[in-house]
């Protein structure tokens, strides 16, 4: 089965709505092609798959994150995407927000079961800062680290880079809910030169590591 996810080119062949999701010639939208992947493999389709999770950040700022499901049949993945509106002043400096992933046995998992696993791995991982900033004074200059938009930006000792490719197909890294490039994201660990780092690499919709 080929499928992929679009921006809205199509309309979904059932209801009319815009297309997520195309297999082979025909589009659907999410629910739609949920619902037609859950009667195939004979599992059951949540009532509804239109939630939210609130988590807190590490300054107790309370942050919004819409969920949706996508189902594989048997298994399905539930991902929480963190709400940024398009006015949000942070969009100006790079800030896309974080999503969370968790996969789910749908024989083995209720749809309630699956939506607590999800809020704990979105407080866990929202909870937690990767990296940090400090304001910069007019006339300092800093050799080493990211700077965005008034910040100088360090990396933590501890924290979680995930790899994509922007809107143009560059590789970016995007920390935090924003997005560096290659050379960002080593200016954003130069404040660790002469430390080794190490790293591994795990799918999103694994569990956090312990350190986490």
């Amino acid at each position: 089965m080929d499928s992929t996810t679009t921006r809205y080119g199509n309309r979904c062949v059932v209801c009319g709505k815009p297309s997520r999701v195309n297999v082979g010639s025909s589009a659907y939208c999410l629910d739609c092609y949920n619902r037609i992947t859950d009667y195939l493999a004979e599992v059951e389709t949540p009532t509804n798959d239109n939630y939210s999770i609130l988590a807190l950040d590490p300054e107790g700022h309370s942050v919004e994150f819409a969920v949706e499901r996508f189902s594989l049949g048997t298994n399905a993945i539930w991902t929480a995407v963190e709400q940024v509106p398009d006015d949000d002043p942070r969009r100006e400096w790079g800030y896309e927000g974080r999503s969370v992933s968790v996969g789910v046995n749908a024989r083995l998992m209720s749809q309630e079961e699956a939506l607590d696993a999800l809020m704990v791995k979105v407080q866990r991982l929202v909870g937690h800062a990767s990296m940090h900033g400090t304001r910069i004074t007019f006339g300092e200059v800093w050799s080493t680290s990211a700077r965005r938009e008034g910040q100088v930006l360090y990396a933590n000792e501890t924290g979680v880079a995930r790899v994509e490719s922007d809107v143009n197909g560059r590789k970016s890294f995007v920390v935090d809910g924003q997005r560096f490039s290659p050379e960002q994201f080593a200016d954003l660990v130069s404040c660790f030169e002469g430390f080794d780092l190490y790293w591994q690499v795990r799918d999103a919709s694994d569990e956090p590591p312990e350190w986490l």
